[in-house]
């Protein structure tokens, strides 16, 4: 009697100690079934939920209650209904999941569940393939439940399961259904014209992995736009090529098939030898850090730099959040890579773009005031810096807009300086956003499919050729 009056001691102590723990009423488990007394260990033990088995024993312990149609919770002074319906359960794929793997913190006194079903127990976040986007501020919830009433919540700026219906009544949310994901109206549950929870008001195709020129990017050609753009490219590559052959390679003037092994051979004795890490030390004196530019004229390599080095930094980051996905999905840095309201990710990309635009303007500057000698010559490279000066513009208009449409909250959206204050000026307009972003959106991927048609046709492709001229030039050395 003693150890059972200690023991009863000990909880209430621990009740008073945790704050909150009985900020709700008590929902009690009966220590009696079919009117015979209970074990304790029917509750108070945890089955191996690893095997169907104890699956099972977990989903019938939850279902001795959740099974009756009495099982409700009064919120807002209108009962809601807790029931679960096991047959319709059974149809799911989590029909061999036990409801404590979703649920993790409903094995409380009061017997209630603070967090929800987490879902990123078992699964991973989206990158950039499966649904056109991560969708970081959208809870799994919002789109694998049946429901289709979804709401925003602004302090956080999360999409959730709105918890009320369109009459503000509670709704019960205990269908453990899934929905048809790849139904085409599926995504439209959020993206429509009348959504309230700040969604573009159509469902935008995926980026292609040419986009991971400046952006991250799925390892996917995705719309056609990217298609053609990509097969211009390579035709464009092949007349390099086939120009860059026409002249004498090693001596060799007239057989292509001696010069291409002549090519080869070339690079790869460089590769495995110990020319190699001079080689290297080259290639990031010259190419990446443009040394020979500089040599010749610091104004010309200012405007390279602020150009070239901020769209390889776009380059780097775009390929360490596609392997940083790849290895670690859930982990902290492909999370902070593919979260767009990240402070770091916001604040790195607009950085870029701002250095890219200041080089863009710099260069005309140069072009059309200073004028000097050697830039008479260079039309295509004035093509080359409109195009990616649009590109640019129209990235920081998309970011204002994808801001303003989306509420993210102001300490969140102050990282990205520019786009947040073009939102800010975006929101006098008084337009419905969510109507006008995928238009945007298809002006950008367009002028970006444009850039990577232009390439190889005008002086940007030095980018390419120059590491192998280098490499060939060394080999002859």
């Amino acid at each position: 009697m003693t150890k059972r009056i200690l023991f009863i001691l000990i909880i209430m102590s621990a009740a008073l100690i945790v704050p909150g723990a009985w900020a709700d009423d008590p929902v009690m488990m009966s220590p009696a079934l079919d009117g015979k007394q209970r074990d304790c260990l029917d509750c108070h033990r945890y089955p191996n939920v690893n095997t169907n088995e104890g699956a099972y024993a977990s989903q019938a312990l939850c279902m001795e209650c959740h099974s009756q149609k009495t099982c409700q919770k009064s919120v807002s002074g209108q009962q809601v209904s807790l029931r679960v319906d096991l047959q319709s359960f059974e149809k799911t794929r989590h029909r061999y999941t036990a409801c404590i793997q979703c649920h993790r913190d409903v094995a409380r006194c009061p017997h209630a569940s603070r967090s929800g079903a987490q879902c990123n127990g078992c699964h991973t976040v989206h990158g950039e393939e499966e649904i056109h986007d991560p969708h970081l501020r959208v809870d799994c919830q919002a789109c694998h439940r049946t429901s289709k009433l979804v709401s925003l919540d602004r302090e956080t700026g999360q999409v959730a399961l709105a918890r009320v219906d369109d009459q503000n009544a509670p709704i019960s949310l205990v269908d453990h259904s899934l929905p048809n994901v790849a139904d085409p109206e599926f995504c439209q549950r959020c993206h429509n014209t009348d959504n309230k929870v700040g969604a573009a008001a159509a469902v935008l195709p995926s980026k292609s992995f040419l986009c991971i020129l400046c952006h991250s990017a799925p390892l996917t050609i995705g719309h056609p736009i990217f298609w053609a753009a990509f097969i211009i490219f390579l035709f464009g590559v092949i007349l390099t090529l086939n120009f860059w052959f026409k002249g004498s390679v090693q001596g060799e003037e007239t057989s292509l098939h001696r010069k291409i092994s002549l090519t080869s051979e070339s690079v790869w004795q460089v590769i495995f030898s110990r020319q190699f890490f001079a080689l290297i030390k080259v290639i990031i004196l010259d190419v990446f850090l443009q040394r020979r530019i500089l040599q010749e004229s610091v104004r010309r390599w200012s405007i390279h730099s602020l150009i070239y080095l901020s769209i390889l930094a776009r380059l780097f980051i775009g390929l360490l959040t596609y392997f940083a996905y790849r290895i670690g999905p859930d982990g902290s840095v492909a999370l902070a890579l593919l979260n767009k309201n990240n402070g770091f990710t916001a604040l790195f990309y607009d950085l870029t773009g701002l250095l890219i635009v200041l080089g863009i303007a710099w260069a005309m500057i140069q072009r059309f005031i200073l004028k000097p000698v050697h830039v008479a010559r260079e039309g295509q490279d004035n093509l080359a810096i409109a195009i990616i000066g649009v590109l640019i513009l129209l990235g920081f208009l998309l970011e204002g807009v994808r801001i303003l449409m989306t509420q993210i909250p102001p300490s969140m959206a102050a990282f990205s300086f520019i786009g947040y204050p073009l939102a800010r000026l975006m929101a006098v307009l008084g337009l419905d956003w969510k109507v006008i972003y995928p238009w945007l959106w298809y002006a950008h991927a367009g002028v970006g499919a444009l850039l990577i048609a232009y390439l190889p046709f005008g002086k940007m492709r030095h980018v390419f050729n120059t590491p192998l001229t280098l490499m060939m030039n060394y080999k002859m050395k």
